[in-house]
């Protein structure tokens, strides 16, 4: 039968394996211990550091505790100033909120990037770290999510190995009217790529 510490070795091994499916321009990280149990990650996304001043680079520290996967990581920020978001405690800590431990590693870094990029689906109004970065950014909704770039998708290889070609691309109307709601401007047509390796 497996012991508790056969239990994080494995998955610290699995996270790891994870994690290096998301490496690339936009998530870096160096791993420590044997099997990795700490990182610093790296995210090259524009997120804001105050009301008014954005920075394109953000490193974080991830410790994954003894009882790992069952006790959720410590994430902060690492050697720099926070960013000024309503799940980031002026001291750099970041409320990750609920922890799944069936979540790799990697997928929960990608969610992290999502919350540096500001994405309207992971900031929660129940779980507030900072409500001064709470009130400002539910009174500028526009200025969010922050950065658009696409993230990686854990558990592929990187993209930046692979190359594609656009064979096509088709524009065509997207979304239907919700009675519900007020009138919205029309959304932009979706587009849909064809593409060839």
């Amino acid at each position: 039968m497996a012991t508790p510490e056969d239990v994080r070795r494995a998955r610290l091994e699995a996270d790891y394996e994870e994690m290096k499916s998301i490496q690339g321009n936009v998530i870096s990280w160096q791993a420590y211990g044997t099997p990795p149990h700490e990182y610093i990650v790296s995210f090259n996304i524009r997120s804001y550091i105050n009301t008014s001043l954005t920075r394109d680079e953000h490193r974080i520290r991830i410790i994954l505790s003894p009882s790992h996967p069952f006790e959720k990581p410590v994430v902060m920020m690492h050697e720099m100033v926070p960013i000024f978001h309503p799940h980031v405690w002026p001291d750099g800590k970041v409320c990750i909120g609920g922890w799944d431990y069936r979540e790799g590693l990697g997928s929960f870094v990608v969610k992290l990037a999502r919350l540096f990029q500001y994405d309207p689906d992971l900031v929660d109004p129940y779980s507030i770290a900072n409500y001064n970065a709470a009130d400002w950014y539910y009174a500028n909704p526009t200025l969010f999510p922050s950065d658009r770039q696409i993230l990686p998708v854990p558990g592929r290889e990187p993209s930046s190995s692979q190359t594609f070609q656009v064979k096509k691309v088709i524009d065509s109307p997207s979304g239907t009217a919700n009675p519900n709601q007020p009138p919205q401007p029309p959304p932009p047509p979706r587009r849909t790529f064809l593409i060839r390796k």
